[in-house]
């Protein structure tokens, strides 16, 4: 009979260490997720910098009469992705502006491959950011209630940001009206 009362409580044990075991590899498994889309999207930001500053050498060098400037935040990003997102999606669309402004411009083969390059980039950055933040809604969701908020905490691993690009918040916007 003891033996019994033993092994049930040991059977039992076992389980709850499995349940809190099983609960605590699919956050460490989302947590990996949202790193491997922000290694990702650090990538493509840097892409993303790399042809702005390339695009706007080249018109600055063409055109000395209008001032370029669309990328003249950088100095305040210390290490912050949200802050890079956000300054490089305000100077393409400002690139983009410019370059509806300026119907007289004719861009050759070399701006028009950068501008291709950029177009695509800007494309992987919006996918590798809606991954991101679909991991990271699944994350916040998964550590809002018991026993993940507990294992969540043990492992030093706390609510995550949102990429929150203006025309999503936008969206958002008039979904809700």
């Amino acid at each position: 009979m003891i033996i019994a009362i033993i092994s049930a409580f040991v059977a039992t044990i076992a389980l709850i260490i499995l349940f809190f075991k099983l609960k605590a590899n699919t956050i460490t498994l989302c947590t990996l997720k949202i790193e491997e889309a922000e290694k990702e999207l650090e990538i493509f930001l840097s892409k993303k910098l790399s042809l702005l500053s390339e695009l706007q050498a080249i018109f600055s060098e063409r055109d000395t009469e209008t001032e370029f400037d669309f990328l003249c935040n950088l100095e305040d990003i210390d290490d912050d992705e949200f802050k890079l997102n956000t300054i490089l999606n305000k100077a393409y669309k400002e690139l983009k502006e410019f370059l509806n402004d300026k119907r007289s411009f004719i861009p050759d083969e070399q701006i028009k491959e950068k501008l291709d390059e950029l177009y695509k980039v800007d494309i992987e950055c919006s996918a590798i950011k809606n991954y991101y933040n679909d991991k990271v809604i699944i994350l916040n969701n998964k550590i809002k209630s018991f026993p993940n908020s507990l294992i969540a905490k043990t492992k030093g691993i706390y609510k995550k940001e949102l990429y929150n690009d203006p025309i999503e918040e936008e969206f958002e916007i008039l979904k809700k009206k």
